[in-house]
C-alpha cells in the first residue's frame, strides 16, 4: 500500500510541475470602462498577466516576463460587480519560454434586482468569457529552478503513471 501513495504523491506533484493557478477576484465597477458598466478586455488580459506571473514564479522561481500572445478571444461581457475565476495552465516547456493557456469564468453575477440593489447570482454552471495562449519568458539566468529537477520528477510521474496504466501500481501493493 505504501508504494501506491507513493505514486499517489508523484502524481500530485506533477501539478507542481506544470502548475496550474487560480485566481478568483471581483470586478469593480469602477473597472468598468464602456456604457452598462461593461468592462475592456485590457482589464481581463491585465488579470492573464498577473496569472502568468504567479505560474512563472511557481515553475522557475522569477516573475519572468509575459511576451506574446498567440491568440486571444472575448467570448462573453464582463460588467462590474461580476466575479471571475482565471486559470492560467501550462501547455509547453522550452529552454526559457513557458507556453500557457489562460481562461476566465465568470462564477458570480449582479441579480439586477431593483428591490434588492446589493443581490448577487452564484451561476450554476461557471461561463467562459475570455480566453488566450500566450508566452512567457523566463531567461536562463534567473531560472531558480533546474530544469533537470523537472525533467528528472517529470520522468518518474510518467514512469509511475504508465505503471498505473498498465496495472503494474496494483501489483506493486500487494508485494
Amino acid at each position: 500500500m505504501e508504494k501506491k501513495s507513493n505514486i499517489t504523491r508523484r502524481l500530485n506533484y506533477r501539478m507542481e510541475i506544470f502548475p496550474e493557478v487560480k485566481l478568483r477576484v471581483r470586478i469593480s465597477s469602477n473597472d468598468a470602462h464602456y456604457a452598462v458598466n461593461l468592462v475592456d478586455g485590457a482589464h481581463i488580459m491585465q488579470l492573464f498577466g498577473d496569472v502568468a506571473t504567479e505560474i512563472t514564479i511557481r515553475y522557475d522561481g522569477d516573475e519572468g516576463l509575459l511576451r506574446a500572445y498567440k491568440e486571444v478571444e472575448f467570448l462573453e461581457p464582463v460588467r462590474g460587480g461580476d466575479f471571475l475565476e482565471v486559470t492560467g495552465k501550462i501547455l509547453k516547456v522550452g529552454k526559457s519560454s513557458r507556453q500557457i493557456l489562460f481562461e476566465a469564468y465568470k462564477i458570480i453575477t449582479p441579480s439586477n434586482d431593483p428591490a434588492q440593489e446589493s443581490a448577487c447570482d452564484v451561476l450554476e454552471s461557471p461561463i467562459l468569457v475570455a480566453k488566450a495562449i500566450g508566452t512567457a519568458v523566463v531567461t536562463k539566468d534567473k531560472q531558480r529552478v533546474k530544469r533537470q529537477e523537472h525533467e528528472r520528477k517529470d520522468e518518474q510521474v510518467l514512469d509511475d503513471f504508465n505503471k498505473i496504466k498498465s496495472g503494474e501500481a496494483s501489483r506493486m501493493g500487494q508485494k
